[in-house]
């Protein structure tokens, strides 16, 4: 949806959904076999219960995993007149996925498994439910320039895990807890980001047609703190700058 509210701005709104399937993913290990009863993995160090015992981890790229993206694009413009210009656009999304289901062998497993060993359906990382960016450039006059730009984003949801490889899957971190349960997919929320970068130009103009442009940029100018957050549950909460 589009309107035209002037000669020069205008508003516009659009609904974007993308469907993701048969997407590219990577099992660390398929040289495993599962237990029905409990819908484990049977440990990798347990040679014996091996697909085959003579190998060790064995990786495979599978493309069996699936998205989904619905968001609720908004935008405002101002083309440039009266020396000024600006726009402004707002987001609303959610973004969900499911990775690959596990895998024995070159053969999927034929029956329910545990929700951390894959296929669970869910918040997908680098989920981020708001985002407002404005940007603008005002002529001042007399060659003068200034132009900035303000982002504001809601935290992206960032992959969690416990620590450790609880599972025996024979590597990595995985979202089993000692007690047993299991740390929900992608839980954590990293928090907001905040900054506003800006720009000044001078344009002098020199004999003939040259001229010499002086530029000065600062970014994130109120020297906001904007942070991001380790993962692994085991670990004491980790604030990183």
């Amino acid at each position: 949806v589009q309107r035209q509210l002037s000669a020069t701005m205008a508003v516009e709104a659009d609904y974007v959904y993308s469907q993701g399937r048969d997407e590219k993913d990577v099992i660390d290990n398929v040289n495993l076999t599962y237990n029905p009863a409990t819908g484990a993995n049977y440990p990798a160090a347990d040679r014996a219960r091996r697909v085959d015992p003579r190998w060790g981890n064995a990786s495979m790229s599978v493309h069996t995993g699936e998205s989904a993206y619905h968001a609720l694009q908004t935008a405002f413009t101002k083309r440039y007149s009266d020396r000024w210009q600006a726009s402004a656009t707002y987001t609303l999304s959610s973004l969900k996925n499911a990775d690959a289901s596990p895998f024995t062998g070159l053969v999927p497993v034929s029956f329910p498994t545990q929700p951390d060993l894959g296929g669970e359906w869910g918040w997908s990382p680098d989920d981020q439910r708001h985002r407002f960016v404005f940007n603008g450039i005002w002529q001042v006059g007399y060659g003068f320039q200034v132009s900035g730009l303000h982002y504001l984003g809601a935290g992206i949801r960032l992959p969690t895990n416990y620590g450790g490889d609880l599972r025996g899957f024979g590597g990595g971190s995985g979202r089993l807890r000692p007690n047993g349960t299991i740390v929900p997919k992608n839980e954590l929320i990293a928090p907001m980001q905040n900054r506003t970068d800006v720009r000044v130009q001078q344009r002098i103009p020199l004999p003939g047609d040259l001229s010499v442009d002086g530029i000065a940029e600062v970014f994130n100018v109120f020297n906001r703190t904007n942070y991001t957050l380790g993962t692994q549950e085991s670990q004491p909460a980790n604030y990183l700058r």
